[in-house]
């Protein structure tokens, strides 16, 4: 089969999506240990948002390397942006009350953790925004090269349009009548 230039996206979409979901997975870890040592909606939402997308990033990992891609997982990164984005806002506000600034003297161990969560959390975001704009461009570029299973073979002549007569019929007649046999 002959590359396209749909398939010179396919990599780059396989590892931003590959990449938005180690993101995740590292979230998800380092927020399920917040969880118990700390309660409240900032925490607990980006420990929803990583398991979400947990599950759903591993069929959109698979479609990411399908040849037939065009465009499926399009709304899935559109949501998930939003979602990741506020996931990162909710973790920069918990990193910055609980007495983790960037001034103090030692770090802890919960500061530590509190930062890698709210930066893999932007990577996540980062990498599914990144994913987003391979899939736009694969949507595009999808149309420009026509329809995938729509090709016409050299042995099988092509299928007149809906509603128009066959090619030899004689002109004077209706195209929804049937012809008689010659």
């Amino acid at each position: 089969m002959a590359w396209t230039e749909r398939d010179a996206l396919r990599p780059f979409l396989f590892v931003a999506r590959l990449f938005a979901w180690v993101s995740a997975v590292i979230v998800m870890g380092i927020t399920a240990w917040a969880v118990t040592k700390t309660k409240g909606y900032r925490v607990i939402y980006p420990l929803v948002i990583a398991v979400l997308t947990t599950a759903f990033y591993i069929p959109a990992i698979a479609v990411s390397a399908m040849k037939r891609n065009r465009g499926y997982m399009l709304p899935l990164d559109i949501v998930f942006s939003y979602l990741w984005l506020a996931a990162f806002i909710f973790l920069a506000q918990h990193v910055g009350q609980q007495n983790c600034r960037w001034f103090a003297s030692s770090l802890s161990n919960a500061c530590i953790r509190k930062r890698t969560a709210e930066a893999f959390s932007f990577l996540a975001f980062f990498w599914i925004l990144c994913a987003m704009c391979f899939e736009i461009f694969n949507f595009y570029i999808s149309g420009r090269e026509g329809s995938v299973g729509m090709r016409t073979h050299a042995e099988k002549p092509p299928h007149p349009e809906a509603g128009r007569a066959p090619a030899d019929a004689p002109a004077d007649a209706p195209a929804d009548v049937a012809q008689p046999a010659a």
